[in-house]
């Protein structure tokens, strides 16, 4: 992944360390298109993403700052410009291409066509200064963001199983679950039952699961009754439990 122009070789605009996108690509688009469609704001703040909830604006805003698309102070950038202006035509891929080799550039040493997992998470984990849980999202994001612009990813990455990296605290790294990290390029979320961990009540790992950033609105609908299913049987049986003690 190293067709850049020749500002880019030199270091461009994205410094060390700075936190990739890690918002849903989906929302990425959909932010696209609301300002291919109303036009894009002279200042991009959170009035201007009332339509997505508090966490996944925040998430926005980062995305656009690490992508190059919007100044610290919120001012577009002439790369979102031409990026809103391009979106759903045959030439998207192109200017997405371009600012996604801009702004990894930790991932110029990277052929994506024959690396590792190990190798893929081992770049975003030594060229950001995010933790682990953020950067299974960040690779996500790029993954998704890579196909759309047409970038070959090799079926390693397309399909792989990530170790997480260990938190310093002297635990054991814990390999992750294929369906956890692997990218499902069909938007389906699978198995819950595969995708949760284990260690702690199963309504709360659902409710982790919630917050994964490629979950459509249905799914988290469908998994937030299971949750209120779940509940309302953990209260009916200690209910029962005191009943059956006080007799």
């Amino acid at each position: 992944m190293d067709d850049r122009t020749e500002h880019e070789q030199s270091g461009g605009q994205n410094s060390a360390g700075r936190t990739p996108p890690y918002v849903s690509f989906k929302s990425f688009l959909t932010l696209l298109e609301d300002f291919k469609k109303t036009g894009t704001p002279p200042r991009i703040d959170r009035s201007v993403l009332s339509r997505f909830s508090g966490g996944l604006g925040s998430q926005l805003l980062v995305a656009l700052r690490s992508l190059g698309l919007m100044t610290e102070d919120g001012t577009p950038t002439g790369l979102l410009e031409e990026l809103v202006a391009s979106y759903d035509t045959p030439n998207f891929h192109l200017g997405l291409k371009r600012i996604l080799t801009h702004a990894y550039p930790f991932l110029h040493s990277v052929d994506l066509k024959t690396a590792t997992p190990s190798m893929f998470a081992e770049a975003f984990k030594n060229g950001t200064n995010a933790k682990e849980d953020v950067l299974r999202k960040c690779r996500t994001f790029f993954l998704h963001a890579a196909k759309a612009a047409s970038i070959e990813i090799g079926p390693r990455l397309e399909k792989g199983t990530y170790t997480r990296t260990s938190s310093g605290n002297g635990r054991k790294k814990r390999k992750a679950s294929k369906t956890e990290e692997t990218v499902d390029n069909s938007g389906s979320t699978g198995s819950l039952q595969a995708q949760v961990e284990h260690g702690k009540a199963l309504e709360y790992q659902l409710i982790d699961l919630m917050t994964e950033p490629d979950i459509d609105d249905n799914v988290k609908q469908s998994i937030w009754a299971l949750v209120q299913y779940l509940t309302a049987r953990k209260m009916k049986k200690a209910t029962a439990s005191k009943d059956t003690a006080a007799s």
